[in-house]
């Protein structure tokens, strides 16, 4: 089957861990398969705000599935879907996060707002070498603006499981990166990577048989699960590798450019 759309995750996948961007062969292989008829779409956790300026080098995606797939674009930035969290869903969070001090921070169109413990939010970015484009959101009143459409924190797993059991009615999900983080995306119910990638689908006029999928997190599993053909990175979690149809290389240097030379070789 030729496959049509090529969605990408960012940390982990295109960009190396500790790498400041993503390497430049990983960018000149996407763009010569995007040359060849394949579009291109990055999916990822962070907001579309939280991709800085120089991360992807030359890459110009077609599309963007991003905040977990709660917010879809074309590739001059117009929404194309966005699924906005509930007044409800928000307060139950902060309060939750502000019970126990946890940080938080919700993505919106302008920056991603830390409403509880930005000081922690900057330490771990600038030791990751995120730039997630993350502000200080203290007075907690930037939903007054417009409803955020993702969330984030840093929670352990049994706190998450305290949530479930205070506010389950809810149906939020805790979708972790990795085994033994306690960074996570929260997403509202039927909403992921997986979701994203049928719905992106179905509006550029294509079939998730069409599409290839490639990731390294637990939070990648849906879309792996989705995708005609899923790939997770050999460096990637168990649940991905376990979700995905094959195991690719190493994120580094630039096993990205490896898997499109592999799956395109007529691009190159």
């Amino acid at each position: 089957m030729k496959y049509k759309l090529l969605l990408l995750d960012i940390d982990g996948t295109l960009r190396p861990d500790q790498c400041e961007r993503i390497p430049r062969e990983n960018a000149e292989a996407v763009n010569a398969v995007q040359r060849a008829g394949v579009k291109i779409a990055i999916a990822t956790g962070r907001g579309r705000t939280g991709v800085g300026k120089g991360l992807l080098r030359s890459i110009r995606p077609d599309y963007w599935v991003c905040a977990g797939g709660a917010q879809l674009l074309d590739g001059k930035g117009n929404d194309l879907a966005l699924h906005r969290l509930t007044n409800e869903e928000m307060y139950a969070l902060v309060d939750f996060f502000e019970d126990y001090e946890l940080p938080l921070r919700f993505t919106f169109h302008d920056a991603n707002y830390a409403y509880i413990g930005y000081e922690e939010f900057a330490a771990r970015e600038k030791a990751k070498n995120l730039h997630n484009n993350i502000v200080d959101g203290e007075d907690q009143d930037h939903h007054l603006v417009e409803m955020p459409f993702g969330a984030f924190g840093f929670v352990p797993r049994e706190r998450a499981e305290q949530f479930a059991q205070k506010y389950g009615y809810l149906g939020l999900q805790f979708l972790y990166s990795y085994p033994g983080s306690d960074g996570c995306d929260i997403t509202q119910s039927g909403v992921n990577k997986g979701c994203g990638l049928c719905e992106l689908a179905q509006l550029a006029g294509l079939t998730p048989a069409e599409c290839v999928a490639v990731g390294d997190g637990d939070n990648d599993v849906s879309m792996l699960q989705a995708a005609g053909r899923g790939i997770a990175m050999a460096n990637g979690s168990e649940a991905a590798k376990n979700a995905a149809d094959q195991v690719g290389p190493d994120a580094a240097p630039f096993g990205v450019a490896e898997l499109c030379r592999s799956l395109w070789p007529e691009a190159f």
